[in-house]
């Protein structure tokens, strides 16, 4: 899959660093560290989405996403992990490697995490075509944050070409 953005260092950073975080948390089962790591943007969709597919309330939903005492957060929080597993099988989360990081621009960038990193090189600083976890980052107040959203980036055109 081509990936846009440009990539800065031939060693992976913060932002790619961030991404395993995320990706280990989702395995992990620590939904809480998870939820932390998403966008505001992401944050908002998922419990909008959440909200509406279990008919709750937008306010009662918006309360769950950000009160960790709120008696709905669980449900809200297993919803995200059952909607992320629907996409990632949870043995290929172990072994995951760090690629350097490739920046659209200053503040969106995409991490890539390669299934199968068994040995002690867990950065891969060279590109060969390998299979794994892509996630769309956004420097948000002064961290990288995983950004759903960001796929915007890789739109295609009908007749499959890189889109805008």
């Amino acid at each position: 899959m081509w990936i846009p953005g440009e990539q800065r260092s031939p060693y992976p950073d913060d932002a790619g660093h961030r991404a395993g975080l995320f990706v280990a948390a989702i395995r992990d089962d620590d939904m809480e560290q998870a939820w932390a790591m998403l966008s505001k943007e992401t944050r908002g969709m998922r419990f909008g989405v959440w909200a509406t597919r279990q008919h709750i309330d937008m306010q009662i939903a918006y309360r769950a996403a950000y009160d960790v005492t709120h008696p709905m957060r669980a449900a809200l929080l297993a919803d995200f992990r059952q909607t992320v597993l629907q996409f990632w099988s949870l043995e290929a989360l172990n072994d995951l490697g760090i690629t350097p990081t490739r920046y659209v621009d200053d503040t969106h960038a995409f991490a890539f995490l390669p299934f199968g990193v068994t040995n002690d090189a867990t950065w891969i600083t060279h590109r060969r075509l390998m299979a794994g976890v892509t996630l769309p980052m956004l420097l948000e107040d002064g961290e990288w944050q995983v950004d759903l959203p960001g796929w915007r980036f890789l739109q295609v055109d009908l007749k499959g070409s890189r889109g805008a």
